[in-house]
C-alpha cells in the first residue's frame, strides 16, 4: 500500500490545475516514441529496412517498457521522484539526439530499447502522482478514464503531428521535435516539483530481482522476434526459429521456478490463482488482437485511395474523437454501477460494427471521406472497451498483490499487440493468396473480354503518341496495377470477414461465461494500475 509523505510532490504555490497539466504532459511525452511507426513507408525509405524490421522495432520499445515497469516498482521507492524523472528526461534527450544525427538501424533499435526504459520510468512516476490524489471512487474512475484516454489517443494525436512534419522534413526531424518537447517538460518539472518529496519511505535497493529482470526481458524480446520474423523465416522449418523457441521455453521455465522461490520476486505469480484475473488477461489479449486490425485499413487508404500523410489527418482526428467520446460516455456507465461484462460485450459489438462498415465500403472506387465514420466507430469501440477491461482485470486481484495484476496486465497487452502483428502477417498472406486465385479464375473465365481490354488500353497509349514498345509495356503495367488493386481490396474484405467472425465468437463466449456476469468495478485506494 502507498504511504503518504509529509512533503507534497508539487511546490506549495503550484495550483492543482497546473499540477495536473504537468502530470498529463509527462504522460504524453513518454508516449511520443510509440507513435513513430505510424508511417512505415517513410521509415523504410530513410533507414533502408523492411516492414518486419519496423514491426520488431515497435516490439523492442514496447517490450523494454513492459519489463522495466516490474523493476520500476522497487526503484521508485528508493529515488526521489524529481531526480528520477529528470534522469529519465535527460537520457531520453540524449537518445533522441543520437537518432537525429545517425541513420543506422542498429543504433535506432538500441536507442529504442533505452527509450522504452525511460518510458517505463516516466509512466511509473505519472501513475504514482495521479492515483494518490484521487480520494473518491468517482475521482478514481475519472482518473482511469483520463489516464487510459491519454494512452489511447497518443498514437493518433502524434500521427497528425508526424503527418505534417514528414510532409516537410525527413524522418529524423521527429527526434528533434522530441528533444524540444523534452526540454519544455524538464523546465516544467524543475519549476513545479519539490526535490525532497517522496512517494514512499526510502527503501534500499536490496533483494531486487535483477537476474529475474534479465530473464524476463530476454523472454519478451525473443517472443517478439519469433512472432514478427516467424513467417519470413518459415516458422519451424527454420533452425533459428526452432532454436529460439526451445531456448525461450527454457528461459521461461527458469524464470517461473526462480520467481516461485524468491521472497521478493520481480512478479508474484500467485496472482494467476485468481480466476477472474486470468479471464481479464485473456480479454486484454483478445482486445489487442482486434485493436491491431486497423493496419490493413490504413494500408488500403494509402495504396488504393492514394492518400498521402496530410490526407490521412481527418482519419486520425476521427479516431481521436471516437476514443475520447467513448471513454467519457463509458465512465458514466461505470460510475452508475453497470455490469462490466455487459459493457465489454457492447464494446466488442461496436468493434464488430466497424468490421461490417469496412466490408460494405472497401472497394477500388472508394473515397477517403467514406471511412471517417468507420474509424470514428473504431475509436469509440476502443474507448468503450479499454477502461472496463483493465478495470475488470486489476479489480479482480487480491489487494496484497494488486500491483502484480498491473504488471502482468501490461504483459498481456504487449503479448496481444505482438500476436496481432504475427496474426495480421499470416492472415494477409492467406487472404492475398486466396484473392489472387479468385481473380485468376475470373480472368480465365472472361479471357475473350480480357484480350479486348488489353487491346483497348494498348491503343490508348498508342493514340497518346507512344511508340509500339512503350505502349505495350505501359499497357501491361497498367493492367498489372489494376490486378494488384483488386487483390488488395479482396484480401482486405476477406481479412475483415475473418475478424468479424472472430469477434462474434468472443461475444458468444462472454455471454456463456456465468462466473463473470455479476462482476462490478472495485477501485481500491492503494491500487495503482499500469
Amino acid at each position: 500500500m502507498m504511504q503518504a509523505h509529509r512533503i507534497p510532490v508539487f511546490k506549495k504555490w503550484v495550483p492543482e490545475w497546473i499540477a495536473r497539466s504537468v502530470i498529463f504532459t509527462i504522460l504524453m511525452t513518454c508516449l511520443y516514441s510509440f507513435a513513430l511507426y505510424t508511417h512505415p513507408a517513410t521509415i523504410m525509405g530513410f533507414y533502408g529496412v523492411e516492414s518486419t524490421d519496423i514491426q520488431y522495432a515497435m516490439v523492442v520499445i514496447y517490450g523494454s517498457t513492459v519489463a522495466f515497469l516490474a523493476l520500476d516498482f522497487r526503484m521508485v521507492k528508493y529515488f526521489t521522484p524529481r531526480k528520477y524523472l529528470l534522469a529519465a528526461l535527460a537520457v531520453n534527450a540524449v537518445c533522441s539526439l543520437i537518432c537525429f544525427y545517425t541513420r543506422s538501424w542498429t543504433i535506432l533499435i538500441t536507442v529504442q530499447f533505452i527509450q522504452g526504459i525511460t518510458c517505463a520510468l516516466m509512466s511509473g512516476i505519472v501513475l504514482n502522482m495521479i492515483f494518490p490524489r484521487l480520494e473518491s471512487v468517482r475521482a478514481r474512475v475519472i482518473g482511469y478514464t483520463i489516464l487510459y484516454g491519454g494512452i489511447q489517443i497518443s498514437v493518433p494525436l502524434y500521427s497528425v503531428y508526424y503527418s505534417i512534419m514528414l510532409y516537410f522534413f525527413d524522418f529524423n526531424w521527429l527526434f528533434y521535435g522530441l528533444i524540444v518537447l523534452l526540454v519544455i517538460v524538464t523546465g516544467m518539472v524543475m519549476v513545479t516539483m519539490n526535490g525532497k518529496a517522496r512517494f514512499y519511505k526510502k527503501i534500499p535497493l536490496y533483494q531486487v530481482d535483477w537476474i529475474g529482470y534479465l530473464f524476463y526481458i530476454t523472454f519478451i524480446l525473443i517472443t517478439g522476434y519469433i512472432l514478427v520474423y516467424g513467417r519470413q523465416l518459415g516458422w519451424f522449418g527454420s533452425p533459428l526459429v526452432t532454436f529460439l523457441s526451445l531456448f525461450n521455453i527454457l528461459v521461461l521455465f527458469v524464470f517461473i521456478t526462480r520467481e516461485l522461490k524468491l521472497k521478493r520476486p520481480l512478479i508474484n505469480l500467485q496472482i494467476f490463482k485468481t480466476r477472474n484475473f486470468v479471464i481479464g488477461l485473456l480479454l486484454l489479449f483478445t482486445f489487442y488482437i482486434f485493436k491491431g486490425s486497423t493496419g490493413l485499413a490504413y494500408g488500403y487508404l494509402e495504396i488504393i485511395l492514394g492518400n498521402d500523410p496530410l490526407n490521412t489527418i481527418p482519419i486520425w482526428i476521427a479516431v481521436i474523437a471516437g476514443t475520447v467520446i467513448g471513454m467519457f460516455v463509458i465512465s458514466r456507465f461505470v460510475l452508475m454501477g453497470y455490469n462490466l461484462i455487459k459493457i465489454i460485450i457492447a464494446g466488442f459489438g461496436m468493434m464488430a460494427l466497424f468490421y461490417v462498415y469496412m466490408l460494405l465500403f472497401v472497394s477500388v472506387g472508394g473515397e477517403t471521406g467514406d471511412f471517417i465514420p468507420a474509424l470514428f466507430i473504431y475509436g469509440f469501440a476502443t474507448g468503450v472497451l479499454f477502461v472496463p477491461i483493465v478495470s475488470f482485470t486489476t479489480s479482480a486481484a487480491p489487494p496484497k498483490i494488486a500491483v502484480n495484476a498491473s504488471l502482468v496486465g501490461i504483459l498481456a497487452r504487449f503479448t496481444g499487440f505482438t500476436s496481432s502483428l504475427a496474426l495480421n502477417n499470416e492472415l494477409q498472406l492467406y487472404t492475398k493468396a486466396s484473392a489472387t486465385e479468385k481473380i485468376r479464375e475470373n480472368m480465365n473465365e472472361t479471357d475473350p473480354q480480357l484480350s479486348i481490354v488489353l487491346q483497348n488500353v494498348y491503343q490508348t497509349y498508342m493514340n497518346a503518341g507512344n511508340d509500339m514498345y512503350t505502349a505495350k509495356n505501359s499497357s501491361a503495367g497498367y493492367i498489372s496495377g489494376l490486378v494488384k488493386e483488386q487483390v488488395l481490396v479482396n484480401a482486405t474484405r476477406d481479412y475483415y470477414n475473418l475478424m468479424l467472425a472472430g469477434i462474434l465468437g468472443v461475444i458468444i463466449v462472454l455471454l456463456l461465461l456465468p462466473q463473470v456476469r455479476q462482476v462490478v468495478l472495485k477501485l481500491k485506494k492503494g491500487q495503482v494500475p499500469y
